[in-house]
């Protein structure tokens, strides 16, 4: 098998989903899936508590829904990987009848507990189905790490050895490398014991080497080294060690860096703020109230008509002010989690609260009543939910989800007019203000629209009812 024994894999503790997560430090997990899509849902849900990046290589992959075709009557099957509540995964888009297009054979998911970091799949610098670059944005990095934490994911495949060429042929273009793992397909006695050394300046060995040059990285030997990576499917074969890790020395030189199963990697210098966002549940009695409100608030303003721009200016800053106001008032911060649930209430907190006071489940009084309550909080949300959808929105094939289009999040960099990533608020809303308002203040030169229309000779103009006889006379 070609990845991590599953022997290794179930020594590691796994920690209370409530146990609090330091992100002063990467747990990062390199993994080849074998192409297969139940041991990639595996290994994503089974991480979810205790790593923080995982690189598939040879992810599986399969159809997830039928999209529509000019060709095909019942639609073309576009294929996506396996998503999780907990994992973003940071790929491209690709076609399976577009050999250009191919499906991707590395795919890297990205807690998201890591969305702190702003990560980024750079398909701006690095675009090939064989190697993937993901960029985090480290505010406050230990000394010697950078504030860009570039992460190269790579399947080289054992008899193109593209992966390798690609990156070489590109080393001049790629930024600063801190970590690089992945399937090399690659023996050697440096971390192969049974291997042959290979000492031909054309060896795929030195190839790799001259490119860990490049890059600035040398290889990491694992803790336990010399344990295979691959265990072949032939009992009589023998097994190697292919999986591979490189690193900067920046990196390998901080302390508490270490690779066995996992990575672990030190990072940040001080623990980094996590911010909640402050949002409105659909279907809540609070979008009620804050709909409620605003409105009450416009119809107010409507009264007064302004007839000057003072006075314009002066109406749009109440109407801000007005929203506001009625956001801080019923909006809250709210930390997502995939065990929360839209229709849950204050009259189910505080019947959970309650329950917990009074001896907890095991009081029957107790869990009945917090079950009743239950019970009419989801009635209320989703009659409410099928009134919405039948009444106002006229829609109710939005309440099957399996009918709307599967969207992969948004992953890779906007990048500016000059290349550059947007890796702030400020510079992505001047770049996407720029493109969308790139003609304002821009003088308007007619002649070269003049010139293009083609020229009639002038005649004399005739009364309409003239011009209706004529035509009606044409043979």
């Amino acid at each position: 098998m070609n990845s991590t024994t599953e022997r290794d894999i179930n020594t590691i503790s796994r920690p209370k989903q409530s146990a609090p997560r330091s992100l002063q430090y990467l747990t990062i997990l390199s993994f080849n899936a074998r192409k297969s899509w139940e041991t990639t849902s595996i290994v994503l849900d089974k991480c979810a508590g205790y790593v923080d990046i995982i690189m598939f290589q040879e992810p599986g992959w399969k159809g997830v829904r039928r999209q529509p075709s000019t060709k095909n009557k019942e639609g073309d099957v576009a294929c996506g990987p396996p998503l999780h509540s907990s994992w973003r995964p940071f790929t491209e888009a690709f076609d399976n009848r577009d050999e250009d297009r191919a499906a991707r054979r590395v795919l890297t998911y990205i807690n998201r507990q890591l969305d702190v970091f702003k990560p980024q799949l750079r398909s701006d610098i690095l675009k090939h189905r064989d190697t993937s670059l993901v960029t985090l944005h480290i505010p406050q990095p230990r000394r010697g790490i950078p504030h860009e934490f570039n992460i190269l994911n790579v399947y080289n495949d054992g008899e193109t050895h593209a992966a390798v060429h690609e990156l070489r042929r590109i080393t001049e273009t790629l930024p600063r490398i801190s970590l690089c793992a992945g399937d090399f397909n690659i023996q050697d006695r440096t971390w192969d014991e049974g291997a042959v050394n290979q000492i031909r300046p054309s060896s795929p060995f030195m190839r790799l080497q001259e490119l860990f040059i490049d890059l600035e990285i040398q290889y990491v030997h694992p803790v336990n080294r010399g344990t295979p990576t691959r265990i072949p499917d032939d009992a009589e074969s023998r097994a190697s060690v292919i999986d591979l890790v490189a690193a900067s020395a920046a990196l390998i030189n901080q302390e508490g860096f270490h690779y066995k199963v996992k990575i672990e990697v030190p990072i940040s210098g001080s623990k980094p703020e996590m911010r909640c966002k402050r949002k409105i549940e659909a279907w809540s009695e609070e979008e009620d109230d804050y709909v409620t409100q605003i409105c009450g608030d416009l119809g107010r303003m409507i009264e007064n008509v302004s007839e000057t721009a003072e006075d314009l200016e002066a109406v749009m800053g109440r109407v801000s002010t007005a929203f506001e106001r009625a956001w801080e008032e019923y909006s809250e911060e709210r930390k997502p989690s995939r065990h929360g649930k839209k229709w849950w209430n204050e009259d189910c907190k505080k019947a959970y609260q309650e329950m917990g006071e009074n001896g907890g489940p095991r009081n029957r009084e107790m869990r009945n009543k917090m079950r009743k309550t239950l019970r009419v909080a989801r009635r209320q949300y989703f009659d409410k939910q099928i009134h919405n959808m039948a009444s106002d929105r006229k829609r109710p094939w939005d309440l099957m989800p399996w009918t709307r289009e599967r969207k992969m999040p948004a992953v890779e960099a906007i990048l500016d007019s000059e290349g550059n990533s947007c890796n702030n608020e400020e510079k992505l809303f001047e770049t996407l203000h720029n493109t969308y308002n790139a003609a304002d203040n821009r003088e308007v030169d007619m002649s070269s629209m003049y010139r293009e229309l083609e020229e009639f000779e002038e005649r004399e103009w005739c009364p309409r009812h003239r011009e209706l006889v004529c035509a009606i006379a044409r043979p």
